[in-house]
């Protein structure tokens, strides 16, 4: 195994907490894309469909197109659309649009199991494993797979009994072409003959269209992302592939497949032929995905949820590696998470089903891994992962936003859309009007058991439901400190396990706060308007790693213990009040000094 693909056994994930108790990727922004509400689709994506997931990305003339799917409620519920969204920042996304809308299709000449269910004709339900495809002649082809489901004990969209790929190009200002099937499921029964809701891309007049289809089908590695959907056609697919292949060329010998599970398969052909899936166990996942990537330093990176529980999919993580063989350092990417708000069938609490941009198409020029994925399959996100990728601090912090337009490279984001983050009149803001959610920035750093922090920020409005939260952490995210600017006016400080007010403060002015803190003896003294005062841990660290502000308190919902069967399985809104915006908390973060 090591000779194909080696991830080192140094850490493992802890699915108790919702960041694994890893160590953090330095300078990861992660952005909320879509916020699902049933209650106000014109909030979310004019629907109000609560089961959103399978993200795709690319990067195509200065611009971020991402798609994914959705259903009305439940995993693979009839009927389904994929819709598309476009930002040029990856921060500020579109209002999504639908690009693959429900159609009906005759079932006579179905070749799959048949049950009662299976009506004549059927509405579809989109899966795909692949997006988009830029061909050599810089046409940007964007796709989805139309499948049928009649009977979810029997039928799924992926099972190689669905109806076709379609197909569409999307220009280089945006605009979209008409819709063609690229390949029709002939093993299940349908031809070009017999399905008459697009036409065969063959058909086009637009010529450049035509031939960047049939770049697309003569390639092997790409195509072999469709092996699961079409899994039945040999003559595509002579050997058998797995799910969800993610690859990437390690030399002109070697491409490297990964598949959920971590399964691994191997190309000497540049994808033409494929060797066997084989079990691949020092990759500790389940079913929600891997990603592997060659990145723009020359490295490599494997980004996966690191936990063999497929229910509680928590986090997505990272390792890197020189060869495209070895990898290790494993460290958190997503830190933070929202609950699931709505029931569903099938839905997987957490950060899953990433992908990020296939080296056969376009790279992001900033030369930072992008990755998409779902939140508990009905949110759509977003991270910004910076090259190289580091873990940790090693040097004094003297930062000031004055004169700063954009985010800082180093600080670690987490904006839903209803608590976002922004760089503004010198200074880093987060705003909250999440009723189920919170804005999060935090600082590396640098590893120690003694050290001093010095925090200039301005607190805002405070809502009810909200508190300006800033707290020091270990790598692990144990919290031996902890301050609350809370709704009263009044800051609160967590001293040997006891929250109690400490003193007022004004909203709107803004307060240099100094924090000395001393692992050996568990101690920190806190100065705050001139004023010293000690203060006991509220628990054991050897070292204190980052320095983390957020817009609510303590916030450790899902968690590992709630199971997405039962009640998760219901149709209902699980998070009541979640559908409307509260009053909004702020605070504004101007400097940062730590020694």
């Amino acid at each position: 195994m090591a000779d194909k693909l080696f991830v080192k056994d140094t850490l493992c994930a802890d699915v108790r907490f919702q960041d694994g108790a890893l160590p953090h990727a330095v300078g990861v922004k992660s952005f909320q894309v879509m916020r699902a509400n049933r209650s106000h689709p014109e909030w979310a994506d004019g629907y109000g469909w609560t089961y959103n997931h399978a993200p795709m990305l690319a990067w195509y003339h200065g611009r971020f197109y991402l798609e994914y799917l959705s259903n009305p409620v439940d995993e693979h519920e009839v009927p389904g659309h994929t819709l598309l969204t476009t930002s040029e920042n990856g921060t500020d996304w579109s209002f999504p649009q639908v690009i693959f809308p429900v159609i009906e299709v005759p079932t006579w000449q179905y070749k799959g199991i048949r049950t009662p269910e299976l009506t004549d004709p059927i509405k579809t339900v989109p899966h795909q494993r692949m997006g988009f495809y830029c061909a050599p002649n810089d046409v940007l082809l964007v796709l989805s797979f139309y499948g049928i489901v009649h009977d979810r004990h029997k039928s799924m969209p992926c099972d190689g009994w669905g109806v076709g790929r379609a197909v569409r190009r999307i220009f280089p200002d945006g605009t979209l072409g008409e819709i063609y099937f690229l390949i029709y499921n002939e093993p299940a029964g349908y031809t070009r003959d017999n399905l008459h809701n697009f036409p065969s891309y063959d058909e086009s007049s637009d010529a450049d269209f035509v031939a960047a289809c049939d770049a697309l089908l003569a390639d092997g590695a790409v195509m072999r992302q469709m092996y699961e959907e079409q899994r039945f056609d040999k003559v595509l697919f002579p050997t058998k592939g797995d799910e969800a292949l993610s690859f990437y060329t390690i030399s002109e010998n070697e491409l490297m497949g990964v598949y959920k599970r971590g399964r691994t398969s191997v190309s000497t052909d540049n994808g033409a032929t494929w060797g066997p899936v084989e079990e691949n166990p020092t990759i500790r996942t389940a079913t929600g995905k891997v990603w592997g990537q060659r990145t723009s330093d020359g490295r490599f990176a494997l980004m996966y949820n690191p936990t063999t529980d497929g229910q509680h999919r928590w986090p997505i993580a990272i390792v890197t590696g020189e060869d495209g063989h070895t990898f290790d350092h494993l460290c958190g990417i997503t830190g933070y998470m929202g609950p699931l708000r709505y029931g569903g069938i099938d839905k997987n609490l957490g950060p899953q089903y990433l992908r990020g941009i296939c080296e056969r198409n376009p790279q992001s020029p900033d030369g930072d891994i992008w990755l998409t994925y779902s939140n508990n399959k009905e949110d759509i996100w977003i991270s910004q992962i910076p090259v190289p990728v580091t873990a940790g601090e090693t040097g004094a912090i003297a930062e000031d936003f004055a004169d700063a337009e954009a985010l800082p490279d180093k600080w670690n984001i987490y904006a839903p859309i209803w608590a976002p983050v922004r760089m503004e009149n010198g200074a880093l803001i987060l705003r909250d009007t999440d009723p189920s959610d919170r804005a999060a920035v935090e600082r590396m750093i640098c590893p120690a058991a003694k050290g001093e922090v010095t925090l200039t920020l301005t607190v805002g409005q405070v809502s009810a439901k909200g508190a300006v939260a800033v707290e020091l952490q270990d790598d692990k995210g144990s919290v031996p400190v902890l301050l609350s600017f809370r709704a009263d006016g009044v800051l609160y400080v967590r001293a040997g396990g006891r929250t109690e007010p400490f003193c007022p403060y004004t909203p709107g002015e803004k307060i240099t706060l100094r924090i000395a803190y001393n692992c050996n003896h568990s101690t920190f003294t806190m100065n705050l308007y001139g004023k010293d005062s000690k203060h006991a841990f509220s628990a054991s660290v050897n070292r204190i790693a980052r320095l983390c502000v957020f817009t609510k308190e303590m916030w450790q919902i899902p968690y590992a213990d709630i199971n997405t069967v039962g009640k998760y399985g219901k149709k209902e809104q699980i998070l009541t009040g979640s559908e409307e915006p509260v009053e909004q908390t702020v605070v504004h973060i101007h400097a940062l000094i730590a020694k």
